[in-house]
């Protein structure tokens, strides 16, 4: 039995082509899977030799964080040292000015105290040179009133700093420092006080208390007032010589 092709030329030339188009497609196919096969273990290697590259660059990226991160810490450790220095350099310039504020009216208690000294001296030689002049001081002004008040306070401001100080509660630089400023105000104005009643107590007389009692009530010429005031003018000359020395 003959093929039904056989006899028909023009069929018999496209199964041909037919047959050689589906060679050329079967042989383009197994050439393209051969070379994925082919390419394929390349393309890991690549990729293999990727990602090491990759990995190493992180690790080489995380090493320099955690250098980073030690060297921060460090840092940060120094910086912490440097503010306790600061710290302590602070208060040791605010103890050294506590310690030259302290320095400073120590000086000026030790000044008020010989000012007061060489006032009670002068004091003693003006009740010597002018009895009469501690009772004329009592009705002339109130100087013996101040002045005990002046002392008083010296005294209570000296008791109590005493009374905080102590083994058991002792006082800080601040609080030694308002003391002696307080104490110093005190004997400044107690050395002042002291000062007008010792030139009170030398100059007055039983007759400045006399002339200011009747004042206004015993009629005095200008003569009578030229004289009083030529009696206290020889007397301020006289006690110029006489305690200058």
């Amino acid at each position: 039995m003959s093929l039904p092709i056989s006899n028909n030329p023009i069929r018999l030339r496209l199964w041909l082509i037919a047959i050689l188009a589906l060679l050329m497609l079967l042989l383009f196919a197994v050439r393209g899977q051969a070379q994925v096969v082919t390419a394929n273990p390349g393309e890991h290697t690549l990729l293999a030799a990727g990602n090491a590259l990759i990995n190493e660059t992180v690790g080489k990226e995380a090493e320099a964080q955690r250098g980073t991160a030690v060297l921060q810490n460090t840092m940060a450790a120094e910086f912490t040292m440097m503010k306790g220095w600061e710290k302590k350099y602070n208060s040791y310039l605010k103890t050294a000015n506590g310690y030259a504020s302290a320095l400073k009216v120590a000086t000026h208690i030790y000044d008020d105290g010989l000012r007061i000294l060489i006032t009670l001296d002068k004091l003693r030689r003006a009740i010597n040179n002018n009895p009469q002049g501690i009772a004329a001081t009592v009705s002339m002004n109130n100087l013996y009133m101040e002045t005990t008040t002046e002392m008083l306070s010296v005294f209570t401001l000296l008791k109590d700093a005493v009374a905080k100080g102590g083994e058991t509660n002792m006082l800080t630089g601040a609080e030694r420092s308002k003391t002696l400023w307080a104490l110093e105000d005190r004997l400044s104005a107690f050395s002042h006080k002291l000062q007008q009643l010792y030139l009170s107590i030398r100059h007055y007389r039983m007759a400045d208390v006399w002339n200011r009692a009747t004042a206004g009530m015993i009629e005095r010429d200008h003569r009578d007032v030229a004289l009083q005031s030529l009696s206290h003018w020889k007397r301020y000359a006289k006690e110029v010589s006489l305690y200058a020395k």
